[in-house]
């Protein structure tokens, strides 16, 4: 018999709320999820900005945000969204592919998936289209926002924020499809989603909930160091050793403007990025233990990578890594465990590049331990509820969805792991305190690559 409380007891369908849901609430976001979805287009300037008002509405929504809060959270970001485009054509199974990639093409795209998931439903939809073709590659790209809408889909039950998901995918780039393996074309019927998977003693199992912790002390029983439980996180490890890769030295520089695409477009560093994401192996059998280890790594590349001794800097599109392995938890209940394997490594290979692209920043875990939480959330009896209170006023778009990712890595992960269990608040007060006080030089982020010495200059 064992006292280890497993609680959540099926973690891998755990969906992180607080109270304050309320009849008003309820109504208000479901209307102005609505007037989104009628109005705006996916896409706020030419060049491609996301349209993050769902993102922002249901993060808020869940951590309890008033009728009135979900209201200014709409207004003061409705006013810079551009109109829903035209359609551009009727497109079917047959021509979707005339547009792939045409961020005009939204409305026709969210057209055809709307039609698709009325017809299939919402899940097959989802399995159908991320798994064909290139799709898979379109939806890790666009900075991970397409994988991210499809995780609030699913989280909340959303067939019309699903459809907007796929149209998005459709509408991004698939500059990824080189690392990843070609699917087949859309399929007419799909395998079910094998139960074994979702039980709670298939989850409880491979995620070690109730197993011994890796607290500091002695190796012998079970006891893992920080040094140890870094060494023991594959993807962490492909991390380090891509910072210290001098191959990667002269790829991209601190001027580049789009630093990704120049990244993307040198052939030895794709040959070189695609020779270290091949080492990181899922197999369908582990995909929880894989999920959690992603989990981890991307919280401590974007949180570890931006502390330094002279100060913290938070990197923009970093921050994504996080964010997007949250949709992807939410997303692993709907799919095979094989689609769940492709999906992270899609997401593995994505999160490399963009590491790659933000110039490698080194991981200081010790500085992100070390790091002094605000005065108001030290105090706390509880330091998530001030946490939580201090969220869902942000003014900008991506603090909260970084507080409540954070939120959902301590409650799967936190007890885990005594070197790491801190990790995951000082991350969430470290979001709050720098973005949301635009303490990097007047500016919720840094879009200039953290990993750069200039960069620090600023």
């Amino acid at each position: 018999m064992t006292f280890a409380p497993k609680a959540p007891l099926n973690p891998n369908k755990y969906s992180f709320l607080l109270p304050g849901i309320t009849y008003h609430s309820h109504a208000k976001v479901q209307d102005l999820l609505q007037k989104n979805h009628e109005e705006h287009d996916m896409f706020y300037t030419v060049s491609g900005s996301h349209n993050h008002l769902v993102h922002q509405l249901l993060t808020a929504y869940a951590l309890g945000a008033d009728a009135n809060q979900l209201q200014k959270i709409f207004d003061d970001h409705a006013v810079y969204q551009r109109s829903l485009p035209p359609s551009v054509s009727d497109l079917t199974r047959d021509n979707y592919k005339e547009y792939l990639g045409n961020r005009d093409a939204y409305t026709s795209y969210l057209n055809l998936f709307k039609k698709e998931i009325e017809q299939h439903g919402m899940c097959d939809t989802i399995r159908r289209w991320v798994f064909a073709d290139d799709m898979l590659a379109r939806t890790v790209g666009g900075a991970f926002h397409p994988v991210i809408h499809l995780g609030y889909a699913i989280e909340f039950d959303l067939p019309s924020v699903a459809a907007e998901g796929l149209a998005l995918a459709a509408c991004s780039s698939g500059k990824f499809s080189y690392f990843l393996p070609d699917h087949s074309p859309v399929q007419d019927t799909l395998g079910k989603i094998n139960e074994y998977h979702d039980t709670a003693d298939y989850t409880v199992a491979n995620l070690g909930i109730g197993s011994k912790p890796c607290t500091n002390g002695n190796h012998s029983n079970g006891h893992k160091s920080l040094e140890q439980v870094l060494k023991d996180n594959a993807m962490v490890q492909l991390a380090e050793e891509i910072c210290k890769d001098p191959d990667f030295d002269d790829v991209v520089s601190f001027a580049d403007k789009n630093k990704l695409r120049v990244v993307l477009a040198n052939e030895k560093a794709v040959e070189k990025l695609k020779g270290y994401t091949s080492r990181w192996q899922v197999d369908d059998s582990d995909v929880q233990i894989k999920l959690k280890e992603m989990f981890m790594a991307s919280m401590l590349v974007y949180g570890a990578g931006a502390i330094r001794e002279q100060g913290i800097k938070l990197d923009f599109f970093l921050l994504h890594a996080l964010t997007s392995i949250h949709a992807i938890h939410s997303l692993v209940p709907i799919l095979k465990p094989h689609e769940t394997a492709d999906l992270l490594r899609g997401h593995a290979v994505a999160t490399l590049a963009w590491y790659v692209s933000r110039g490698r920043p080194s991981l200081q875990v010790d500085l992100l331990l070390k790091y002094e939480l605000s005065e108001s959330t030290k105090n706390a009896t509880n330091p998530w509820l001030n946490i939580f209170e201090r969220a869902i006023p942000a003014p900008e778009a991506h603090i909260i969805k970084v507080v409540r990712a954070c939120a959902l890595g301590q409650i799967l992960y936190g007890h885990e792991c005594l070197p790491l269990e801190q990790a995951w608040l000082k991350l969430a007060d470290m979001t709050l305190t720098i973005s949301g006080g635009k303490c990097d030089g007047g500016r919720y982020w840094n879009y200039n690559g953290v990993g750069f010495a200039d960069a620090w200059k600023e």
